[in-house]
């Protein structure tokens, strides 16, 4: 594809199928989706529960455990809630996917749940909000624990094995995790404190439009489908998956652009049998991540928070946490949901990538206690 068949005048009229790489690119974004960190403002995606609200939430933590059931199969109907409180939630979908992509549910800490019941409501909650939770098929994880395993014993079998992005304490930069859902969700049990590890969102949106009218090569570059994933595998030599990091459905930008596979990092290398990038990607890397920071976002977080985020449009970064000498107290929980009724369109080369982790009847993991950080829960694409 040339520069020049990739003009911000294209019509929506010359796209392809969804996800396929269009013959031009859609024309500049527009509405609640495309915003600069200077415009979103916290009164803007949080909703506060009431006492009511968690009183209710706790009464459906309760009935759950009572049916014996394993976590696996919280859903709608095994934790219920008020028909005023589900609409209330399910409504978030909507912002989701729909208006700014972002959407903070904040007041559970008054709860004061213990680890168990934190977990339930994590997962209750989610259901109500996003009907379907994504298992990664490389370990069944479900829920993952991001924390600060850096202190953690490491056990011989595990000496070579790095953590993942979850589980140290360094910055982050901007990114999307890689074919692991569409909206991230993540409960805040315990902040750090002011130890760092703050979280930043930025609007790809506004970085496409951005990109569109001022350096449209990069956006070529990345719906290129040659960049060279390492994609890591149990007990055998990782391997390379060729793919774009720039998708389109039905118009819509969708990045899934993360750095770990592409690059390698200090506790898990990239395999020297991987190909390099070439320079067009690395400037690609370099504009999106410049481009981020201009236009994002501090993330106002307080503890017991659940937050989520569109993974297909916002990306998100993290400082640095915590010290080399101490255990961080940092601690969230990780989920990735789709939501059938709002879910953008997924068809074409890629759909099984996007659809996969959305396997029905997959086993899933739902561990109240992280006690993996190596194999299980690091995944095979290292993404924090």
């Amino acid at each position: 594809m040339s520069t020049a068949s990739l003009s911000a005048r294209s019509s929506m009229e010359s796209l392809q199928s969804s996800l396929s790489v269009p013959d031009k690119l859609p024309p500049t974004m527009e509405g609640p989706m495309v915003w600069s960190g200077s415009k979103l403002k916290p009164a803007d995606y949080i909703i506060r529960l009431t006492a009511s609200d968690i009183r209710e939430i706790r009464s459906a933590i309760i009935s759950f455990k009572l049916l014996g059931l394993p976590r696996g199969a919280i859903d709608k109907t095994t934790f219920l809630l008020s028909s005023e409180l589900s609409a209330k939630l399910s409504a978030k979908s909507t912002e989701l996917h729909k208006g700014f992509g972002v959407a903070v549910i904040r007041g559970l800490d008054a709860a004061n749940f213990n680890d168990e019941e934190a977990t339930i409501a994590f997962v209750g909650i989610c259901a109500h909000v996003c009907r379907l939770r994504a298992t990664d098929s490389y370990a069944n994880q479900t829920l993952s624990h991001v924390r600060d395993a850096t202190h953690d014993d490491v056990p011989e079998w595990a000496k070579d094995i790095g953590l993942a992005g979850s589980k140290i304490t360094s910055a982050m930069d901007f990114h999307s995790d890689r074919f692991s859902g569409d909206i991230l969700a993540l409960h805040v049990r315990d902040d750090g404190g002011a130890d760092g590890g703050e979280q930043y969102l930025a609007s790809f949106w506004k970085i496409y439009n951005e990109l569109l009218e001022k350096d449209p090569a990069v956006l070529e570059t990345m719906a290129e489908p040659n960049w060279p994933f390492e994609l890591k595998q149990k007990d055998r030599e990782p391997y390379l998956e060729l793919g774009p990091t720039l998708f389109f459905s039905k118009g819509k930008p969708i990045v899934q652009l993360v750095k770990a596979p592409l690059l390698g990092s200090s506790r898990i290398p990239r395999d020297a049998s991987m190909p390099p990038l070439s320079a067009e990607q690395l400037h690609a890397l370099h504009a999106v991540e410049e481009l981020a920071k201009k236009h994002c976002v501090l993330l106002d977080r307080q503890k017991g928070d659940i937050q989520f985020v569109n993974n297909l449009s916002i990306m998100h970064a993290r400082s640095a946490y915590g010290t080399s000498s101490k255990r961080s107290t940092r601690h969230l929980l990780r989920m990735f949901l789709r939501d059938p009724e709002n879910e953008w369109a997924k068809t074409g080369a890629f759909a099984a990538n996007f659809n996969d982790p959305f396997t029905p009847g997959r086993k899933q993991e739902l561990p109240v206690v992280d006690s993996d950080p190596w194999r299980k829960i690091s995944g095979r694409e290292s993404h924090g």
